[in-house]
């Protein structure tokens, strides 16, 4: 199961992947990407935790 390194709660993948779809619907659209972008490092957070739990 993914955990969530921030406070070491573990979660469903499909709890994680939720979460990503409601992070992509917050994001503003900008028309420059950026890494300081906290909605953009929050989506890659969580991906990697998917991807590290597999």
């Amino acid at each position: 199961m993914p955990t969530w390194k921030c406070t070491g709660t573990e979660v469903t993948k499909e709890e994680a992947e939720e979460s990503i779809a409601h992070l992509k619907n917050a994001c503003f659209g900008c028309d420059t990407h950026s890494n300081e972008c906290s909605i953009a490092k929050a989506v890659g957070e969580i991906s990697s935790m998917i991807t590290e739990s597999e």
